[in-house]
């Protein structure tokens, strides 16, 4: 009798053979069953560090509207409390510029750091014109227009 074509191939084959394509299968089996437990435990991680990113953006949108809003509540002349407001404005930079340097140890930072240390700088410097008595009118304008901008850059992070 005649052999079907199925039923020949695999007894045509030598045994060493046989056993190098039934290690390579289960070869091709472990890794699949590998990649995909790796999947399995990275997507919670994945969606662990897109919920810290979420949490970075939101701190920094609260401290730079703080900072704004204390910006606003500045006088034109210097006012007694002048100082103390720069200060809580620098400290609002400061938290930023944190927030910025732990989203960079977990993978990115959100945003340049140059942009945050420009704005300290200004404050600074505005600090240091408020306390000679000089006209602080220009460093104020300055200071608001830079947290607006940075305002905008971190609603745009999203």
């Amino acid at each position: 009798m005649y052999r079907r074509y199925s039923q020949g191939d695999n007894n045509l084959l030598p045994r060493s053979q046989r056993t190098m394509n039934r290690i390579k299968n289960i070869l091709i089996l472990l890794l699949i069953a590998a990649v995909a437990a790796l999947v399995l435990i990275a997507l919670p991680s994945l969606r662990n560090q897109q919920g810290e990113r979420t949490l970075y953006l939101q701190r920094m949108q609260s401290e730079c509207d703080e900072a704004i809003r204390q910006t606003t509540t500045l006088s034109r002349n210097a006012g007694a409390d002048s100082a103390a407001i720069l200060s809580r404005v620098r400290s609002c930079i400061y938290a930023m510029r944190t927030i910025n340097s732990l989203a960079g140890a977990g993978g990115g930072t959100l945003m340049a750091d140059d942009t945050l240390l420009s704005l300290q700088n200004t404050v600074d410097r505005y600090l240091a014109f408020l306390t000679t008595g000089m006209d602080t009118g220009e460093y104020q304008t300055n200071l608001q227009n830079g947290l607006a901008e940075l305002q905008t850059l971190v609603n745009s992070l999203q």
